[in-house]
């Protein structure tokens, strides 16, 4: 998928960003994720003070700071069907659950400590064409919307109720992907009653994968 970074190298040049602050993401392990059933993709804000950096090199050995262990947790559950949360507490498991993802940032420019939601809506709105281009790419089956869902509702034209927007999950037809509208996981939580929080949105609402 290194193409995609071609164009977004062309799209920043003729941007008032420094080209040089764009953090790379995408599929963390080429390999794991094409035989990952289900392939799951995170989508997120934008990443803290890591300019010209990639995601994928910082999470190749498995989960580094806090949440990221509670992605790989996350993950762990749907891939395993979620089992009691003690299974899927556990470095090698959540080493292995992490190379099987696919994650993003709507904004490639790295930020702050604090983003700014207007600042993260204009970007994913301006870098609309390339952001959907790589979400078609990476061709998930589930994407968990961590604290973005509402700009998820337009950048992929999901057709959601307006009057219960956040009635999860979402069957993005034109992707065959469901759209699960969730936590981000830098938040303050328990991380246990979030794991299965997430579960019972899962089972719930019939998400077939």
């Amino acid at each position: 998928m290194e193409e995609i970074w071609d164009k977004w190298q062309r799209h920043y040049k003729n941007s008032p960003e420094d080209i040089n602050r764009i953090c790379k993401d995408g599929i963390l392990n080429t390999e794991e994720f094409k035989s990952a059933k289900p392939k799951i993709l995170f989508i997120m804000k934008e990443v803290n003070d890591f300019a010209g950096k990639d995601l994928r090199v910082l999470l190749k050995d498995g989960p580094c700071f806090k949440m990221w262990h509670t992605v790989a947790r996350w993950a762990a559950g749907i891939w395993k069907g979620f089992p009691e949360y003690k299974k899927v507490n556990n470095s090698d498991l959540m080493r292995e659950a992490l190379s099987k993802i696919a994650t993003i940032n709507l904004k490639k420019v790295s930020g702050e400590s604090s983003a700014l939601w207007s600042q993260i809506n204009a970007y994913a709105h301006r870098d609309r064409e390339l952001l959907r281009e790589q979400i078609r790419q990476i061709n998930p089956d589930i994407i968990i919307a961590c604290g973005v869902f509402e700009i998820l509702i337009w950048l992929l034209d999901l057709d959601v109720d307006p009057n219960e927007p956040y009635k999860s999950p979402i069957k993005d037809n034109k992707r065959n992907a469901y759209v699960i509208p969730w936590k981000h996981p830098a938040g303050r939580f328990n991380n246990e009653k979030s794991y299965n929080a997430l579960r019972n949105i899962v089972e719930s609402r019939n998400v077939n994968y």
